[in-house]
């Protein structure tokens, strides 16, 4: 036991597997044929002298054992991937000032932009947290180099849709969702801004299907929206990406919403080698996650 070497690939799989609760899925994602997904399982099991997994109904979720190498799995791989990094990086230097909209500052915060600093710590990072529209208007004017935001209805010259991610009903675990249907009284819709791209998703599922809504409460961002869908005033319209875990996607009961693009944008056409290192890194968390 003490020769024995886990094979990254194989954790990979295991992780792929467990988030996507489908190994079938999880070889798609790779590319790979359904067997030799097995066959990486297998060998992890071998390895591990363990049941790593369990059938409930459609899905294979994790035993105990395989909770606790799903642990280690994510902290290997994100090693694997700083120690590449790092190799790779060590003469970047410069300048990026990057812009997120709320939804992404903690992943990618967290994931994207900590880790890149670390590596490279001999590169300026400057983020800004702002609206779709502020975000477009700075790459626009070239105060910022690279943006991530939701996909709206406004282009830029130089962007690319990295993902999609479905579009869900949120509201707190109580919230009396069947008393408001079965009523016919007006839902309360908890929302950002004015022009909120999920705002109008929102009102135009419930709108096709003639079910009242009102807007009952409405904050300049979104850190203001969760408190007051935790608290039972509304529900609100936004996808699992940074959604605090007390709170739910209604599965029944409401319209579908269907997907929404996540885009990154650049100022200008030509990066150098430091954005087209970060832009490479978000991308692949991104879909990673959300693709």
């Amino acid at each position: 036991m003490k020769d024995t070497v886990l094979d990254l690939q194989a954790l990979k799989t295991f992780v792929l597997g467990i988030e996507y609760k489908s190994f079938a899925l999880a070889a798609k994602h790779q590319h790979k044929s359904t067997s030799a997904v097995s066959a990486h399982l297998k060998k992890l099991e071998m390895q591990t002298d363990s049941t790593l997994v369990k059938k409930e109904g459609r899905y294979l979720l994790p035993t105990e054992q395989g909770e606790y190498l799903l642990s280690y799995a994510k902290r290997m791989l994100a090693l694997n991937d700083e120690v590449l990094e790092t190799l790779r990086c060590v003469d970047l230097q410069g300048t990026v000032n990057v812009g997120l909209q709320e939804d992404f500052a903690e992943e990618i915060l967290t994931e994207c932009l900590g880790r890149f600093s670390r590596i490279n710590e001999q590169i300026q990072m400057n983020t800004m947290i702002e609206r779709y529209a502020g975000l477009i208007s700075a790459i626009e004017d070239g105060s910022l180099d690279i943006s991530v935001t939701w996909q709206g209805v406004k282009r830029t010259p130089y962007s690319d849709t990295i993902a999609h991610t479905p579009v869900r009903w949120v509201s707190s675990s109580d919230f009396p969702l069947g008393h408001f249907l079965e009523k016919n009284i007006p839902l309360p819709l908890v929302v950002v801004e004015p022009n909120c791209l999920f705002k109008q998703k929102a009102i135009e599922a419930l709108d096709a299907e003639r079910i009242k809504w009102k807007v009952v409460y409405q904050s300049q961002s979104l850190g203001g929206v969760w408190p007051a869908v935790h608290a039972g005033i509304g529900i609100t319209v936004r996808t699992s990406m940074g959604c605090p875990a007390p709170l739910e996607i209604i599965k029944k009961g409401l319209p579908e919403l269907g997907n929404i693009g996540v885009q990154i944008h650049r100022s200008q056409a030509a990066t150098d080698n430091v954005k087209e290192k970060l832009i490479d890194l978000i991308t692949r968390v991104i879909k990673a996650n959300y693709s």
